[in-house]
């Protein structure tokens, strides 16, 4: 983690917050809740004054007495959380060899610092070698490849040509790494940091035949979180988002049915919410009810994935026989003695059942609606009483300001 203490230059007399980064998701609504009182927090803007960086990445003190914005520092922050010891050190040597102090500069180097080599321990040049044999090939290599670099004789080699410049993070050689503008100041490129249901692309329907650049966002996320993602790519309202699915973690079942270019973020925030909650297997059950109800909007998923327990559910049974024989043999409604199992009509008795319960089967099993009426007409009831009861829980939309 770290740990930045801002002010306002314009008014030191709301005083000072400190901010650990990367921000936790569930702590983002306060985090910029807090920004907003002290007049801080502009979506786009770097207008919070760095008082002190604490944490550790000493590199990151060239950041004091500057003007940061949130945003900005907090996608920095997730890159470096993802680096490992060899990773830090190219990263804050890069950053003193090539004299990078602007934060766009600085997120564009955790894309590119890889390619550079830095030697921290002279000890062991065989391995130091190696490495470097790794970084200029694109930071890999197949085993006999490996063994067949004479690592001593590349790192004679690679020191021997005096081009390294010395650091306070390790000798720097910057094998001609060139720092190339991937961040553009204001759309930032894609990074998943976390585990997601949704990855969605957003761009402006105004601009897509230019070529427009995209706004990513991963779903479930906070309302604050889509709301300043909107506000800083420039979007004026809903009727400006072309949004586009890139990746989904839901059930296919799901998939195939939601035409996200139709719905609304906040819905599909909603249904991204609904179905983190669920585990494997109740996953696996929304996708059986889903095949079942047949919605026709993210609304109607997201209220099935919160009523999963109005519905029974059998993984991997596909006919009236196989029913009736896990209820009589595996429900545990009976206890049965195995010398009269070959007198048993499964069949006959899983029909009765299915019949009564109202239960249909489908790729992923038996699924039936637990409750006095039943039908499909009855089913899309519950959806729409459930995500007329959704929708009234909602405390919070997206609002844009308008740039």
């Amino acid at each position: 983690m770290i740990q930045t203490i801002v002010s306002n230059a314009s008014a030191p007399e709301y005083g000072q917050a400190t901010i650990s980064f990367p921000i936790r998701e569930e702590d983002y609504p306060s985090v910029v809740n807090m920004l907003q009182r002290m007049g801080l927090g502009d979506p786009l803007e770097r207008d919070c004054r760095v008082d002190e960086v604490i944490g550790d990445w000493p590199i990151l003190k060239r950041l004091e007495k500057v003007a940061i914005n949130l945003d900005e520092m907090d996608y920095l922050a997730k890159r470096l959380n993802s680096f490992d010891t060899q990773e830090k050190a190219k990263f804050q040597a890069a950053a003193v060899r090539f004299g990078l102090f602007d934060m766009s500069h600085l997120i564009d180097l955790t894309f590119c610092c890889q390619e550079t080599t830095v030697i921290t321990d002279f000890s062991d040049l065989e391995k130091v070698g190696r490495r470097h044999y790794l970084d200029v090939n694109g930071g890999s290599a197949s085993r006999e490849e490996l063994e067949n670099v004479d690592g001593y004789e590349t790192a004679l080699l690679l020191i021997g040509d005096g081009d390294g410049t010395i650091t306070p993070y390790g000798v720097i050689y910057d094998n001609g790494m060139q720092l190339r503008p991937v961040y553009d100041g204001q759309n930032f490129p894609l990074y998943q940091d976390r585990d997601s249901v949704f990855l969605l692309g957003l761009s402006h329907k105004s601009e897509l035949s230019m070529n427009s650049a995209t706004t990513w966002v991963f779903l479930p996320a906070s309302a604050h979180r889509l709301g300043r993602a909107l506000e800083r790519s420039g979007f004026e309202g809903t009727d400006d988002l072309h949004i586009r699915l890139s990746e989904s973690m839901a059930p296919n079942e799901i998939d195939s049915r939601l035409d996200v270019e139709h719905e609304s973020l906040n819905d599909l925030n909603q249904l991204a919410s609904a179905i983190a909650l669920l585990d494997e297997a109740q996953r696996v059950k929304l996708g059986a009810v889903v095949q079942m109800a047949n919605p026709q909007s993210a609304t109607e998923m997201a209220a099935l994935a919160q009523n999963l327990g109005l519905f029974d559910f059998v993984p991997g049974i596909h006919s009236p026989r196989e029913y009736g024989e896990f209820m009589i043999r595996e429900s545990g409604h009976f206890d049965l003695d195995d010398d009269l199992a070959p007198f048993i009509d499964y069949e006959a008795y899983g029909q009765k059942q299915i019949n009564a319960e109202g239960g249909v089967f489908n790729d992923q099993g038996y699924i039936a609606f637990r409750g006095e009426n039943r039908g499909d007409n009855i089913i899309k009831e519950l959806m729409k009483q459930a995500s007329a009861e959704l929708q009234g829980h909602l405390q919070t939309r997206l609002h844009f300001k308008g740039r």
